[in-house]
């Protein structure tokens, strides 16, 4: 016990008195200033004494593994290192103050704000142990409710910023004096009274969840409004149709901003047209889906992966059907997902799965999209970030062998001169060597794994002009492609894994616009010739492709992709329906439809 405690003071030591001024590494941590901390003796450090029988009640606990058996199977070893030192360098005494405490109730309440449910992220109750706290019996029962405390803040930190990570290193100091550790600095600040304003500093900075929270409280304001009621199963609605179901359709794309209500002047022609009934009694305009009602829609399917054909289909009304409350989930969902980003570097391509895009940013600002081809359902674009290392203009495709197998052996067995059309060299793997598409007998399976296909450049090679690489264990890249009529789609799923851009060249051209030896024209020259050319990149560009299925536009309009592979726990329909429109002698009618429906 007593080499136990020796160890744990050294350790405390090492980390609250005698860091050295070296780089941060601490993810999400707090912007951190020079701290000085006052020079600790080995016994000042644990609070006088080794002895177990004169050590603090928060002493004792500590080294008997409390942080350990509280924190240690949500957090990493070094955070737990930096609030021992955090203790160390108060001398074993309670941190928490009464304004701290009441810092920290606010900051479990602004959680709601950030997308995350309190109860999930500590089931405290900060009450209880606040009274414990100030008021608790024994030096025991106040040093414990001080270490909860303690635990609760930590969560909430690591709820807000993705995950603390301080192993043991500290923020870079102005001077060359030893300065704190962020994540004990955070501890400190937070435990005096700033504890919902340190929360705040560790979110996340990525323009997209910045835009995300405030769709977040958006959302939340149409929910309390009454959200929108779904809109009945039928036919396809397509322009100029009369429809029972246009005034519901009307109403959903009005509670969700899509569709405004019309003017003073607006209103007094629709008195006009409603006061021409048909025989029926139904408003000639009431029920038909006009060209402004078609426009809204349009919109609407933009901003959720859809064709934007203006009818009301199978997949638009399934998407109109989407419930609020589905809504914030996903946006709360995509905003944690946010969390688990770093820094995403002073220049990054941010290619997301379900938007099917490709985006180029330069210190905060988007100066670069494109549409993008992604992997199909059952050949995924994975999820991961990497650096940009070079180019190839005009580039030969080396087919992998689990395409071979899986696209291009069927093919060839049934005609191998499709090898020669589309520009395939076999290479036999054994010699080396060139053999004929009409030698081999294609029926065979192993002849994926016996021979090679390599398609040289040319209008029907499957990269395209121009691919960028960031070597990865995935074998994905960026590429272009000859099949530029599929980036019409809405929903583009077509690819092996790798992502094929819409404007590839444009792409390398950003890249290279910023960097310090390759230009521009240097890509272009590189086009101009008919046979591979490598274009090696010496500035840094971050790749990050990721699975976001709502994103924000810069003008800050919401978008609600489509789960391609299927990755969230599913889309909440609303599961209460609008009632259709009835004439007006129709009443009951119309009362026993709703009814029914609702049952």
């Amino acid at each position: 016990m007593r080499t136990h405690r020796r160890l744990l003071a050294s350790t405390l030591l090492a980390t609250a008195g005698l860091l050295t001024a070296i780089p941060a590494s601490a993810q999400h941590a707090a912007p951190a200033d020079t701290v000085q901390l006052a020079d600790l003796s080995e016994k000042e450090a644990m609070g006088g004494e080794l002895e177990a029988e004169k050590a603090s009640a928060i002493q004792t606990l500590i080294l008997n593994d409390w942080l350990e058996r509280e924190l240690g199977s949500e957090t990493e070893a070094g955070v737990l290192t930096t609030v021992r030192a955090a203790y160390a360098q108060n001398v074993f005494k309670p941190i928490w103050t009464e304004k701290g405490i009441r810092s920290l109730k606010r900051a479990r309440s602004d959680l709601f704000s950030y997308g995350l449910v309190p109860s999930d992220v500590s089931k405290a109750n900060l009450n209880k142990i606040a009274a414990k706290r100030l008021k608790g019996d024994s030096d025991e029962i106040r040093a414990t409710a001080d270490l909860q405390l303690t635990a609760a803040w930590i969560r909430m930190a690591s709820a807000v910023s993705g995950g603390l990570s301080d192993n043991g290193e500290a923020a870079k100091s102005k001077t060359d004096a030893p300065s704190k550790s962020t994540v004990q600095k955070s501890l400190i600040k937070a435990a005096r009274g700033d504890a919902d304003d340190i929360l705040s500093e560790l979110e996340p900075e990525h323009p997209q969840y910045n835009r995300l929270k405030k769709q977040l409280k958006q959302y939340r304001e149409i929910r309390s409004e009454g959200g929108w009621l779904a809109i009945p199963d039928g036919e396809a609605i397509e322009l100029d149709d009369e429809d029972p179901r246009i005034p519901a359709l009307r109403d959903r794309l009005e509670a969700e901003g899509y569709y405004t209500p019309e003017t003073w002047a607006g209103d007094l022609l629709s008195a006009i047209s409603m006061a021409s009934k048909n025989d029926d009694g139904t408003s000639a305009t009431e029920i038909v889906f006009d060209a402004r009602l078609q426009s809204a829609l349009k919109d609407f399917q933009r901003h959720h992966g859809l064709e934007d054909d203006g009818v009301v289909g199978r997949n638009t009304l399934a998407a109109l059907n989407e419930s609020v409350d589905s809504k914030i989930d996903r946006i709360a969902d995509t905003m944690n997902r946010w969390r688990h980003y770093d820094d995403l570097g002073d220049q990054y391509i941010w290619a997301n799965i379900p938007s099917f895009t490709a985006e180029g940013w330069r210190h905060n600002r988007r100066e670069i999209a494109m549409k993008t081809i992604v992997g199909m359902p059952s050949r995924e674009t994975p999820v991961f970030s990497d650096q940009v290392e070079y180019a190839v203009a005009n580039p030969r495709w080396y087919a992998p062998v689990s395409i071979v197998r899986r696209d291009k052996l069927p093919k060839l067995a049934k005609d191998p001169s499709y090898a020669a059309r589309k520009n395939f060299r076999v290479i036999e793997r054994a010699t080396g060597q060139s053999v004929s598409a009409a030698s081999v007998d294609w029926t065979d399976p192993v002849a994926a794994d016996n021979y090679q296909l390599v398609q040289g450049p040319g209008a029907s090679n499957a990269l395209g002009d121009l691919k960028i690489i960031f070597p990865n264990q995935y074998s994905v890249y960026l590429h272009g492609t000859p099949g530029v009529s599929l980036f019409d789609r809405a929903q583009r799923t077509f690819s092996s894994g790798c992502v094929r851009l819409e404007r590839p060249e444009d792409m390398a051209k950003w890249i290279a616009a910023h960097d310090p030896e390759i230009t521009s024209r240097d890509v272009s020259e590189a086009l101009e010739g008919s046979n591979p050319e490598r274009i090696e990149f010496k500035s840094e560009t971050q790749i990050h492709i990721t699975y976001m299925t709502v994103t924000v536009d810069e003008d800050g309009e919401p978008n609600f992709w489509r789960d391609v592979y299927h990755e969230e726990d599913g889309i909440e329909m609303v599961d209460k329906y609008a009632p259709l429109y009835q004439p007006a002698q129709d009443e009951e009618l119309a009362q026993a439809t709703s009814d029914q429906r609702k049952g």
